[in-house]
Order: structure tokens, then C-alpha cells, then sequence
């Protein structure tokens, strides 16, 4: 018998494993159509709980022990009220015929398909999370142990039936959630640390590794697009007559304000370097980048910025542009270029938007 509880909860273990981290999205497994996630997970989920009943534990004549609730409470949480709802009919419609149909079966398996029912229509209004999955658990539970009694005509001796049915289903349950909601812990740090990588920590932008990511991407697609590097002007007289928190404080607010300027246009933002910073814009030619360019330009001179002092400062950016392909093939020699054209810029003078090929 031990025997027995051991191989179903190591079904059930594998099961949640395998379907949690594809259909989460967790690490790098990905499992396309989402549309059809909650259908899969339904699917899979009853055929689990087939197999769950195939090594369940036979404690008296008309009761089997498995950890299908268990597999139905995660088809809940992972795919919905569909994927409860089928995963029910399923395992349900298999236990009516699994030890050969009878009255006995047709209720324990029309049991299994209402309480997937109710469930599934509870989680339509209120889905389920690894949170409240218990809820609905306790509920399976508390309905199939009356069922349990029934089959059992009220008897003292299907008590300690009832007990094990119980004991087997809350320990199975609970070591797994527990182990799925750490694993869902873990990888949200995961996912934290792979965006501080990328991440530039005083701005929230995109750091330089993501922008020499991004520039190479955008070379691969071999479709046409600008890079403005931009820069602030004389920014270390503001640090030296303010303070390096208020220049932190304008470096936050000037990424602010070069991403409203290029949303609609699709720029990739990223800060490279102390006050230099970049964009990235896809599918744009050298004529509409000037004026890209020129409207981030106009977006930081023309409002002033408001520090934590009290003060207001007024700012001002030079630009350097280039555009691939005529002006390179390669992310350093565009780089290099617009950083050429930056310093044509602010050699002449300051708060202007230079274009590489107007040197």
C-alpha cells in the first residue's frame, strides 16, 4: 500500500513539474498557441489523472485513493476554468468504466465531474492562484469524502477508508504546491536578476549590453534603421555647482523624457555611459531621424527640469545620428560615426542635432 502512495505522488509530482515551467513561461521553455494552453492543460491533466487511477490504492471495495484532485486543483491554477472543466469529464468519464461501470462508479465518477464543474465555474468568476488554490481543494475533498461515506452506507468500518482518502490527498497536495510556489519564487528572482543585467540601475533603461544586443538584432533583420547618440551639455558643471544627486536626479528625468519623445516611433532607449545615451530607431531613414532627433532635442530645452532643491534647471542635449546601411554595415562603425557626429555637434557649439552625413 505504501508502495503504491509513493508511485501516485511521484505521478503526480512529475506531472506538476512538467506543465508548470513550460506553461508559466518560466526559464526558456515556451509552449506557443497560449490560446490553446488552457485546452492542452485540460487534456493532459485528465489523462494524468487516468494514470493516477491506474496505481491508485484500493482501500475498501467501492473506494480508490489517488491524487487526481490534486492534478484537477493545478489544471485550475495553470489553465483555468476550461482546462478544470475538461480535466473533470475526463477523469470522471474514466473512473465510471475504470473497475467496470456500476452504480457505484457512476458515482464516484459523476462526483469528480461535478466538482469540476463548480469549480470551474467558481474560478470563472474568481480565478484560481497558488494563493486560494486550498479553497477549492478542501472543497474537492469535503464533497468526495461525503461521496466516500455514501459508498461506504455509513458504516464505522469506512472511516478509516475516509481518513486515509484524506491524509493522502492534503499531504500530496501540499508538498507540491509548497515545492511549485517556492519554484515560483525562485524564478521571479531569476527574472529579476536577468533584468538587472540588462538594466541600467539609475534610469531603468536599457544599459549597454542590451543596446549592443538590440543593435545587433536590428542588424540581423537587415532592414533600415537610425542610432542617435545624444549627450548631455555640460553636465559636470550641474553635478559640480548642484551635487551628484541632482544630477542623478536630471539623468532620471532626462530618460523620462527621451522615451515619451520615441514611443511612437518605436526607439529603443538605452543609457550607455554617465549623461550619453542612446536610440535605436527601426525602420527609420536618415531625413526622419533629424526630426526625431530634433524633437527630443526641443522636449529637453524647451521645459525646464524641477530637482528636489527647489531650483529649476535648464538642459540641453547634442545629438550625433547615423544611419545603417548607408553609413555602416557594423554596430561599432555606426556607433562610432554617430559618436563622430556628437562631437561635430557640441564642437559647434552646442544643443544641436547632427546627422553624420552632414559633416
Amino acid at each position: 500500500m505504501l508502495l503504491g502512495f509513493i508511485v501516485n505522488f511521484c505521478i503526480l509530482f512529475t506531472f506538476a513539474i512538467l506543465t508548470y515551467i513550460p506553461f508559466q513561461n518560466k526559464l526558456t521553455v515556451f509552449i506557443p498557441s497560449p490560446k490553446y494552453h488552457p485546452f492542452l492543460l485540460g487534456v493532459l491533466s485528465g489523462l494524468t489523472g487516468c494514470v493516477l487511477m491506474l496505481t491508485s490504492v484500493r482501500i475498501s471495495e467501492h473506494v480508490i485513493v489517488d491524487a487526481r484532485m490534486a492534478v484537477i486543483s493545478l489544471s485550475g491554477v495553470l489553465g483555468g476554468p476550461l482546462a478544470t472543466i475538461l480535466s473533470g469529464i475526463i477523469i470522471g468519464l474514466f473512473r465510471m468504466f475504470f473497475h467496470g461501470f456500476s452504480i457505484h462508479t457512476l458515482i464516484a465518477g459523476g462526483n469528480t465531474i461535478i466538482v469540476c464543474l463548480v469549480i470551474g465555474y467558481c474560478i470563472s468568476k474568481k480565478p484560481m492562484t497558488f494563493r486560494n488554490a486550498s479553497y477549492y481543494f478542501t472543497y474537492s475533498i469535503i464533497q468526495s469524502s461525503v461521496v466516500i461515506c455514501y459508498l461506504n452506507d455509513w458504516s464505522l468500518s469506512g472511516v478509516l477508508p475516509l481518513i486515509g482518502f484524506i491524509v493522502f490527498s492534503f499531504v500530496s497536495f501540499s508538498i507540491v504546491f509548497i515545492i511549485l510556489i517556492q519554484l515560483s519564487s525562485l524564478f521571479d528572482k531569476i527574472h529579476k536578476i536577468e533584468e538587472m543585467s540588462v538594466t541600467d540601475y539609475l534610469t531603468g533603461l536599457n544599459n549597454n549590453r542590451k543596446f549592443q544586443e538590440h543593435a545587433q538584432n536590428l542588424l540581423k533583420t537587415n532592414n533600415k534603421f537610425s542610432l542617435i547618440l545624444l549627450d548631455i551639455d555640460h553636465f559636470k558643471k550641474v553635478n559640480d555647482t548642484y551635487g551628484h544627486p541632482i544630477g542623478d536626479e536630471v539623468l532620471k528625468e532626462l530618460a523620462l523624457r527621451v522615451k515619451d519623445a520615441t514611443n511612437s516611433c518605436g526607439g529603443f532607449v538605452s543609457r550607455n555611459g554617465g549623461e550619453e545615451f542612446s536610440v535605436l530607431l527601426p525602420n527609420i531613414e536618415s531625413s526622419k531621424s533629424i526630426i526625431i532627433a530634433e524633437t527630443i532635442r526641443q522636449a529637453i530645452e524647451k521645459n525646464t527640469f524641477h530637482v528636489s532643491t527647489g531650483e529649476q534647471l535648464t538642459i540641453t542635449i547634442s545629438s550625433g545620428i547615423s544611419s545603417y546601411p548607408e553609413n555602416g554595415k557594423a554596430v561599432m562603425e555606426l556607433f562610432k560615426l554617430a559618436d563622430d557626429a556628437l562631437y561635430i555637434a557640441k564642437s559647434s557649439g552646442r544643443n544641436k542635432v547632427v546627422h553624420i552625413d552632414q559633416r
